[in-house]
Parts: structure tokens; sequence; C-alpha cells
């Protein structure tokens, strides 16, 4: 601490301050100029009157910029409430899509696993995804599958050379064809066999 001779309104005054000799002198100046300020708009107050209506002012702003102090704490307090809120929410949503991300890649799993194949059934019938999938949401909505009914087998017919004796059965004399057994081929003279 440190005492200084400053001049107020013509009157000296030592004052005792922690902080530095500048800017106690520039308080003091400031203050001489508010009630010089206030004697010239107010001639017929005293001096005494002029410094107890500048103390005023000064203790007003003081009030104020304490508001204005409180205001904006009050306003950082609530960026940074809001800040964590933004913070959390922004790390459920990454923890959310990672879960979802992790899903998609499982159902393009199965998805792939489920259109990848050609598993038969008891019929010998290709099992399509489609129909899987059907049953599965069927399944899982609580609905007991209804078992379609399986077309029947389609028979293979098995084709032979007709008979003709020597002759060609190329189709060179025009009667030579593959017909199914049991099918009645003309022979040259017009007589079936």
């Amino acid at each position: 601490m440190a005492t200084y001779k400053v001049t107020i309104m013509g009157k000296e005054y030592n004052l005792t301050s922690e902080d530095n000799k500048d800017y106690t002198e520039k308080l003091a100046a400031a203050l001489d100029k508010r009630i010089r300020d206030m004697r010239a708009r107010f001639s017929s107050l005293s001096v005494t009157d002029c410094a107890v209506l500048t103390a005023l002012d000064c203790m007003d702003e003081l009030g104020q910029s304490n508001r204005n102090i409180d205001n904006i704490r009050t306003q950082i307090k609530d960026y940074v409430d809001d800040a964590g809120r933004a913070r959390n929410q922004a790390a459920s949503a990454q923890r959310e899509i990672k879960a979802l991300k992790e899903r998609v890649e499982q159902l393009e799993k199965e998805l792939a696993e489920r259109t990848n194949f050609s598993s038969m059934d008891n019929l010998g019938e290709t099992v399509s995804a489609e129909a899987m999938l059907k049953g599965d949401i069927e399944a899982a909505i609580g609905e007991k599958p209804v078992k379609e009914e399986q077309p029947a087998p389609v028979q293979e017919r098995s084709f032979q050379r007709p008979q003709y004796g020597s002759r060609p059965v190329d189709g060179a004399l025009g009667g030579g064809r593959f017909n199914p057994v049991g099918s009645v081929n003309p022979d040259v003279s017009g007589n079936k066999k």
C-alpha cells in the first residue's frame, strides 16, 4: 500500500491505496471533473451538495454495473448448462447412431444370408427369401403361419426315338422325328406301327 496526494475541487487529499499512483490520480481527476460538471449545471448548489449528488450518481452506476455483471454471470451459467446438455445429447445421439449402424449391419448380414442360399425343402422346391421373411413376420406378430399348398410336382416325360427299321431317322426323308413314348408314328406306307 502506498499514500498519494490528489487534488479534488482545489483541496488536497492524502489517499492510501493498493493501486498504483497513475490509477489513483486518474480516479481523482475523473471525480473532480464530475463534481465541476455538476456545479456548472446547478450553480446554486454548494461543493458539498455537488459532491453528494456525484457520489449518488456513482453509486447508481455501480449498482447498474453490478446488475449487468449478475445478468452476464446468469447468461454464462445458462450457456454453460446449455452446452453441457448439448454435449450430453450429442453423446447420446452418437451412441444411438452407433447402435443403429450395428443393427443395420446385422440386418444387412441377415438379408445377405437369406437371399444367397439355395436350400431345398422336402419336396425339392427352393424356399424363397420372401416366404421366409413372411413366416418370420407372422411369427413375430404372433400369427400362426399358414402353410401354403405345394403345387404337385411336374412329372418328367421321357422321349425315345421311333423305330423305322433301316431307314434313317434324321428327317432326311421327311418322316424322322422324336416323339414321346406311346405316340403313333406313321411309316412310309401310312400304316401305324
